[in-house]
């Protein structure tokens, strides 16, 4: 995949201009602690179009995200990205019966610093190969032993991106669900709380979503994914049955996407008086516009056929990726 060299400046009190440089990357100027980001929105940045190869051979294109949950980095999309076969049936994507084994995408990578005096921010789109195995062994972790029809995975990004030893690096991301306490609990001094008091909080049916992805591989200016519009179309508290197991972590969205999309976040851009629910029925109410992220896309490979034809899109909850990320931390901390 190519990512074509740009650099963007904002300029604080005059207009946004614009030079080209050889360099693959975006200055972004902040006054006030507010950052301006030209051109687009920045969860614009957090997106990545996916090449999914065999060898040299290209199978096929989706979209993945940079989630950060704690302290750690990882991109999320779906497990049937990576590995090759459709979550729902079973079947091999491709005609040809080939496996990926690496991908091609990007991330940004930001470098906080001063100029100035005024602080400021570098953003550097970093080309990333991956190699889908090591010997046998996928790089990636899911948790397709709960459930054989979860379609979600992440790969760590600690040693992809070097870069991230640096103290004032980062990388544009989403910020994982939001939660709040199970319903009863009540917390108590020192405020340190395991996973299991914590709940996700969905907006309520009929909400308009938007799924950042890359149809068809289109992409804006070669990097930013397109925003398609949906809304989510069966209660996100509830179960969803497939194939005579009920999944607590799905819910269904009605639109219309296009392959190339498998992977996309799903979100919502919420506004003050919202009303956002937990499985358990604690309500929470939204105080400042804000994006909520509520998922992972399954894409058109990740449905059945009578689901594909009905416009209906299957979203992983985000609660089911943040699972991922603390019980591997457990698993590492864990006494040996």
């Amino acid at each position: 995949m190519r990512i074509r060299p740009a650099r963007f400046w904002s300029a604080v009190g005059r207009r946004l201009s614009s030079k080209r440089d050889k360099a693959n990357f975006v200055v972004v100027e902040q006054s006030k602690d507010r950052v301006h980001f030209w051109p687009g929105h920045p969860l614009s940045y957090t997106t990545t179009k996916v090449a999914v190869f065999f060898n040299e051979m290209q199978l096929s294109s989706a979209t993945a995200f940079v989630m950060r949950y704690g302290q750690q980095f990882a991109l999320v999309t779906n497990w049937h990205v990576l590995s090759g076969f459709n979550a729902a049936t079973g079947a091999c994507l491709t005609k040809t019966g080939a496996i990926p084994n690496r991908i091609e995408c990007h991330v940004t990578v930001s470098r906080k610093f001063k100029e100035n005096g005024k602080n400021a921010e570098e953003l550097f789109f970093k080309p990333l190969k991956i190699d889908l195995h090591s010997g046998e062994t996928p790089i990636w972790h899911d948790d397709r032993e709960g459930q054989l029809q979860n379609d979600y995975a992440v790969i760590d990004l600690t040693e992809l991106v070097p870069e991230l030893k640096e103290e004032t690096v980062s990388l544009r991301h989403i910020l994982a669900g939001r939660v709040t306490f199970r319903r009863g609990f009540v917390p108590k001094k020192p405020y340190v709380f395991r996973p299991d008091v914590l709940r996700a909080i969905y907006p309520t049916i009929g909400t308009e979503v938007f799924v950042l992805g890359y149809p068809g591989g289109v992409a804006s200016t070669g990097v930013f994914p397109i925003w398609k519009r949906a809304s989510i179309a069966s209660e996100p508290q509830s179960e969803i049955e497939l194939g005579g197991t009920e999944y607590k972590n799905l819910f269904y969205i009605d639109g219309l996407t296009k392959s190339g999309m498998s992977g996309s976040p799903v979100v919502c851009l919420a506004k003050p008086g919202d009303e956002f629910h937990t499985e358990d029925g604690v309500s929470v109410s939204i105080n400042k516009p804000e994006p909520y992220l509520l998922g992972v896309y399954a894409g058109r490979d990740g449905v059945t056929q009578e689901e594909y034809e009905l416009s209906l899109g299957r979203v992983w909850k985000i609660a089911a990726v943040e699972a991922l990320f603390y019980s591997r931390r457990a698993a590492q901390v864990a006494p040996s």
